[in-house]
């Protein structure tokens, strides 16, 4: 039960690591290869987009499919949930191939944080934030939606959570399955 709590603590920080802007960078923009978080082409990331980079990623990494939070469940038009049950705690060579599929369509990392039961990535593209945990934590961390105080037990979820918030000037899709 510790470890879930341990888990808890981490999916608040990621979600926090969203939230919050903060000018602490990793080593792509330290050495000068990042972007501006305010780049001039933001509007062409849009959700549709983010959900491809997310599917690209995860099938890097030889995840299944991502479940995506429909729409309507989202607190916004430009927001993108999206969950990879994995059973067991995912390998963390297969994450590290899901976070440079990322980088790869674009994405700077800009914050990773690592727990014993989860790790956490904030990436950054044209305005759009994008989280990732992977490890172990509870079922009510990775619910989405203004009712997620309602949703989900406190038992153990084991995968990949992505949650991406930006701007967007196209109304979005209704998400994909």
């Amino acid at each position: 039960m510790r470890r879930v709590g341990t888990a808890a603590a981490v999916i608040v920080a990621a979600v926090a690591l969203t939230a919050c802007g903060g000018e602490e960078r990793s080593g792509a923009e330290a050495k000068g290869g990042g972007r501006s978080a305010v780049a001039a082409d933001q509007a062409t990331v849009t959700p549709d987009a983010v959900r491809g980079d997310i599917r690209a990623a995860v099938a890097a990494g030889g995840f299944g499919s991502p479940r995506f939070v429909a729409a309507e469940a989202l607190l916004s038009t430009c927001e993108v949930g999206a969950v990879v049950r994995a059973g067991t705690k995912p390998d963390p060579k297969a994450v590290t191939k899901v976070v440079a599929g990322l980088e790869d369509r674009g994405w700077r990392e800009t914050r990773q944080r690592s727990s014993a039961a989860a790790d956490g990535w904030r990436l950054e593209k044209d305005g759009w934030m994008l989280t990732l945990v992977a490890g172990t934590v509870s079922e009510k961390s990775v619910s989405f939606g203004p009712a997620a105080e309602q949703q989900g037990g406190a038992e153990p979820f084991e995968g990949l959570a992505f949650r991406g918030v930006g701007g967007c000037s196209a109304p979005s899709a209704a998400a994909a399955p």
